[in-house]
């Protein structure tokens, strides 16, 4: 039976890159470090934290065939954290330099959320806390 999330892991080309997209830009903070992956997590959560694994060492881990490292397009997922005012969030990651491929909505639902792509593509939101709105979001 799985009793947790250990870690959320992205395949990413350019890992120094992602690393740096994901400390200094969103504030994960790095807490191991390796040729070819690295684990982040956020400051105020005992929860999963984000990994980002080199495609080769992600392809020799799980396989070529799977991984796909020399493709050009990255098979694309998307993840959610929460954030209490999602605007202050969308302005001061904006002024970082974060590229949101969608500000700021109110849904039908009553949830507001922002979507952003770090430096390989890959998607995340800014959903407004789950505290202030029960209905569960996709991730």
């Amino acid at each position: 039976m799985i009793d947790h999330l250990n870690a959320y892991v992205l395949p990413v080309r350019d890992l120094e890159k992602c690393i740096s997209f994901y400390r200094d830009k969103l504030g994960l903070e790095l807490k191991n470090k390796d040729a070819d992956f690295a684990y982040l997590v956020f400051h105020n959560m005992s929860g999963p934290g984000l990994g980002l694994s080199t495609m080769e060492n992600a392809a020799k881990l799980i396989s070529e065939a799977q991984v796909r490292p020399k493709e050009n397009a990255i098979h694309r997922t998307f993840f959610a954290v929460f954030v209490e005012d999602v605007d202050k969030e969308y302005k001061e990651l904006e002024a970082k330099g974060v590229h949101f491929v969608k500000p700021p909505t109110t849904f039908p639902w009553g949830q507001r959320i922002a979507y952003f792509e770090d430096p390989e593509g890959t998607s995340g939101r800014f959903p407004t806390s789950s505290r202030s709105n029960p209905r569960p979001t996709q991730v």
